[in-house]
């Protein structure tokens, strides 16, 4: 499945880009020239002389970690954490700023409080957006690394098997959306299979291993071959012959039964599709029956009764799977 991948900008692009950041630095140096005397004045009982050192540091200190971020991002090697030490200079500014105006005796000084707030504000704002824009281009330049988000409609509408979907493209590993849908159907589908085969209660009438393949997403629907059959020559017969018993001295009952006896001859057009579908299954670690063997042969358009099904399977555990040589 091809990939996206960030297309290279062009020269009018890499110009509104330059002017764009350009205007953020001088909306950040005027934010900075505005507060630096507020801040210095609100600083000099304290730090006396160096009152002017803790605005340069404050604006300074969120100029280096929002470039510092920046930069961590277009390497694609972005701390998350590191985005709230500029969001946290950028607090203690605007508090420095507005204090003395929020505290003023004759009550806040709103105009001064937003006029002081704002500037701040705005330059966390265009950092973050500069931020998400060059994460999205270093997510484009390494898909391999990036999960896929789901649509927005799709949680509206249904959150619930969303969220399901989102959890197993986790679990599993999946980070194409495409992919995780198409498996999402082959699961649904295999889920369909199983209740058709065992009932409401498969869940506790399936095979630990079918239990277990369906967990995992790879467990194919019936009718789906995953990957190629191999040469009959390199394949095990599907099933062993059935285990010789010891002769007992009671002679069995004979059964009368109504339906007429399937002759062996009659079966012999379908071997060759009977040692695909037995070696099919002996690969998905599934036991063959007479009902499973029916349902596969018609499931390729084949007619086939449950007696003619119990007929091939009597030889296909009796006979041995003839070789590339002999099938040829």
């Amino acid at each position: 499945m091809p990939t996206a991948s960030p297309r290279p900008l062009s020269e009018g692009e890499r110009t509104l880009i330059s002017v764009t950041a350009a205007a953020v630095g001088v909306l950040g140096l005027i934010g900075f020239i505005i507060s630096f005397a507020t801040v210095m004045d609100a600083a000099k009982p304290t730090f006396g002389p160096l009152a002017f050192m803790l605005p340069l540091g404050v604006d300074l200190g969120i100029a280096v970690f929002s470039a510092l971020d920046i930069v961590l991002a277009r390497l694609d090697m972005r701390v998350r954490w590191l985005r709230f030490i500029p969001w946290t200079l950028t607090a203690a500014t605007v508090y420095l700023n507005i204090a003395a105006y929020a505290d003023a005796p004759g009550g806040p000084d709103w105009f001064a409080v937003v006029a002081h707030a704002i500037l701040p504000g705005l330059w966390v704002v265009a950092v973050e957006i500069g931020t998400h824009a060059v994460r999205k281009r270093a997510n484009l330049a390494s898909p391999s690394r990036r999960l896929d988000s789901i649509r927005v409609s799709r949680w509206l509408l249904s959150p619930l098997p969303t969220f399901a979907l989102w959890r197993r493209m986790v679990l599993w590993e999946v980070r194409s959306y495409p992919e995780a849908l198409h498996r999402e159907r082959e699961r649904i589908l295999a889920k369909t299979d199983l209740q058709d085969r065992y009932g409401r209660l498969w869940q506790y009438k399936a095979t630990r291993r079918e239990r277990a393949l369906y967990k995992l997403g790879e467990l194919a629907p019936a009718g789906t071959q995953t990957a190629p059959l191999p040469p009959p020559s390199l394949v095990r017969p599907a099933l062993t012959a059935a285990p010789v018993r010891k002769p007992s001295s009671r002679r069995p009952k004979a059964r009368k039964s109504t339906r007429p006896a399937v002759a062996p001859s009659e079966v012999d057009e379908l071997m060759p599709l009977g040692w695909q579908i037995a070696a099919d299954h002996e690969t998905r670690g599934i036991t063959l029956t007479r009902d499973r063997l029916r349902d596969a042969v018609r499931q390729t358009g084949r007619s086939i009764s449950t007696d003619r099904a119990g007929a091939l399977l009597a030889r296909l555990r009796t006979e041995a799977r003839p070789t590339a040589q002999e099938a040829a």
